[in-house]
């Protein structure tokens, strides 16, 4: 087991840091969610016009800060300055690893243009074993296994995925070399979660982590199904669950 899984029977993980008190990927959302008690968090990255990589999910800024334009189309000043709708601002990866040493971040690298200076971040900081490094592009996985090298942890991607579906329905694809699988409950209304894909997961070595729950009674039939971590917008309710399971 790559020691970003290490010393943990289940992964409890906060989706962007979680939404209910905070602004989703800010500092003072990860200050409010590990307050919680929680260790993992899902954060996204994108890359800025002058190419530092901060903690954002969106390509653009309407949607977070009213700003049409995108995170691309700005330097890191001009970043920094915004004010985002419901508080916070958008802070460096740099500045967030460093700000919480003791948290562990499942990183999404959105965008080509934040691959290679993310993975230097990472190496550069010693955090290859407190980060696990995602992306839906399973070519973009590829190339960050590439740099990062053999000590890093990694996702699947939406090709893996694909390819652990159909190894479960009978076809023979050759395993990818990742350490989780992180799905949703469905996709394009067909089951991604079954029985026989968490015992492909387990052929493969491969957690299982569902995203993104957040209803209480949801999480509890997860868990008895047998997944190995659940992703939230909502800490407090995902911390109940954990607790009245005794997995907190």
């Amino acid at each position: 087991m790559h020691p970003f899984f290490q010393d943990f029977d289940f992964y409890g993980f906060v989706h962007r840091g979680g939404d209910e008190v905070e602004t989703e990927n800010t500092l003072e959302a990860f200050k409010y969610s590990s307050d919680l008690g929680f260790v993992f968090m899902e954060t996204d990255v994108q890359a800025t016009k002058d190419g530092h990589v901060v903690i954002f999910h969106d390509s653009n800024l309407k949607r977070m800060a009213g700003i049409k334009k995108k995170i691309s189309q700005l330097n890191l000043e001009e970043v920094k300055s915004i004010e985002l709708l419901n508080g916070g601002k958008i802070p460096l990866l740099s500045e967030t690893l460093e700000s919480f040493p003791s948290l562990r971040f499942n990183i999404d690298i959105k965008t080509e243009d934040a691959l290679d200076e993310t993975v230097k971040i990472v190496k550069r900081m010693n955090r290859l074993d407190r980060v696990c490094l995602a992306s839906f592009s399973s070519k973009r996985l590829k190339k960050i296994r590439e740099l990062s090298g053999p000590n890093a942890c990694t996702s699947s991607g939406q090709m893996d995925i694909f390819k652990m579906i159909c190894n479960s329905i009978g076809f023979n694809f050759e395993a990818v070399a990742s350490d989780c699988a992180q799905i949703p409950l469905s996709q394009w209304g067909l089951p991604v979660l079954t029985r026989r894909f968490l015992k492909v997961a387990q052929k493969q070595n491969k957690l299982v982590h569902i995203w993104t729950i957040d209803d209480e009674q949801t999480m509890y039939d997860l868990i008895d199904f047998g997944v190995q971590g659940l992703m939230t917008d909502k800490p407090s309710i995902l911390k109940k669950a954990l607790v009245n399971r005794g997995l907190f």
